[in-house]
């Protein structure tokens, strides 16, 4: 499995209990800052293919505001009506940058 690091801002970029979306390559990825934690997962739900960034952050959630489906944040599990988990990517920081890994299946 292949792997690509992109350089997505700074961390200062990115306020607290923020969701943002951003393009790396051909992917629309959702870039989310809560309690300290940066989470990096398709900017799509599983159910119908909704952007996630028109929805609502919770406590350690993202919902999809067109159906009301949520994945977790650390393992992506959702509640239904979606049944596939979201993936989740990797994100890192070093100094004041914020990296994004996204994983090649």
């Amino acid at each position: 499995m292949s792997s690509s690091r992109f350089a997505v801002g700074k961390v200062s970029d990115f306020a607290e209990n923020s969701m943002q979306a951003v393009t790396l390559g051909d992917q629309e990825i959702l870039l989310i800052h809560q309690e300290g934690q940066f989470y990096a997962l398709p900017n799509q739900c599983t159910h119908a293919r909704y952007p996630l960034a028109d929805g609502e952050l919770l406590d350690g959630k993202v919902k999809c505001q067109y159906h009301g489906a949520t994945y977790d944040l650390k393992t992506g599990k959702p509640t239904l009506p979606a049944v596939k988990k979201i993936r989740l990517f990797t994100t890192e920081t070093d100094g004041d940058d914020l990296f994004v890994i996204l994983q090649e299946a």
